[in-house]
């Protein structure tokens, strides 16, 4: 018996640091993560995230600042659909793991209140139903030179983990001027580029106006991140009306 115990230890192990777990309906679980979201308040500034679920429900965690922001989650069926009345989308605190389920869920809409203006990361991890991801952002920022935002510290970039080798491919459009879509490997949630100096590696870029496009190959042993920004500068102004679509290995 115990070298069964022993046994079963070692597979649970093996498949929790393959890159995934994988719950007993056998299904893997898919960790979606947006990051420097900035949040507006109000319905119409909502930024939607849209995923790939197995079973209808995905569990998020906003980290919000600042973390008195009040914010409402509200389950659609599809990242353009009519938002439901934001008084029946589930409250969710800051940094803390709410369920959201719903028949046919596939995306999520966040909808701050109580302050003028909020940045969150997002972490949703969901039964995996597909690897496809997308972004609906009313409102993105001109870039900031200031030394907090350096290393991807300001503008948004998304990571959907566990990887597999294969191919991987998105799609950015907006209403502004040009601007950059770019597939980094390295530990951009790290911040690795600050702590090391030593750049990270492009697997894929595109500058230019809207709308930008990019191909390419991701290793199930690389980390990468997807970021859409723009150089800052005199030429830099806000995006608006921000779509990305993205499907990964």
């Amino acid at each position: 018996m115990k070298k069964v115990a022993v046994f079963l230890a070692i597979a649970a192990l093996a498949s929790c640091t393959a890159g995934g777990t994988t719950k007993q309906s056998g299904v893997p679980t898919l960790r979606l993560l947006a990051e420097n979201l900035q949040l507006f308040p109000g319905a119409g500034q909502a930024v939607r995230i849209g995923f790939q679920t197995a079973t209808g429900s995905a569990d998020i965690i906003a980290d919000l600042k600042p973390d008195t922001a009040a914010l409402a989650v509200c389950p659609l069926a599809a990242l353009g659909a009519d938002l439901p009345p934001v008084t029946t989308c589930k409250d969710v605190g800051s940094g803390v793991r709410e369920t959201i389920t719903s028949a046919g869920l596939a995306a999520v809409a966040l909808v701050v209140s109580s302050v003028p203006t909020a940045r969150a990361n997002v972490r949703l991890e969901y039964d995996d139903g597909g690897h496809a991801m997308s972004v609906q952002i009313p409102f993105l920022a001109a870039p900031d030179a200031s030394a907090a935002c350096k290393d991807n510290g300001c503008n948004p970039f998304f990571e959907l983990t566990p990887l597999r080798n294969g191919a991987f491919n998105a799609t950015a459009a907006w209403k502004g001027p040009a601007g950059t879509l770019v597939m980094l490997q390295g530990s951009v949630l790290g911040r690795s580029l600050t702590a090391t100096g030593i750049p990270y590696r492009e697997a894929a870029r595109a500058d230019g106006p809207s709308p930008l496009s990019i191909t390419t190959n991701l290793s199930s042993q690389a980390e990468y991140g997807l970021v859409i920004t723009q150089p800052p500068g005199p030429a830099a102004a806000p995006l608006g009306d921000v779509i990305l679509n993205s499907t990964w290995p």
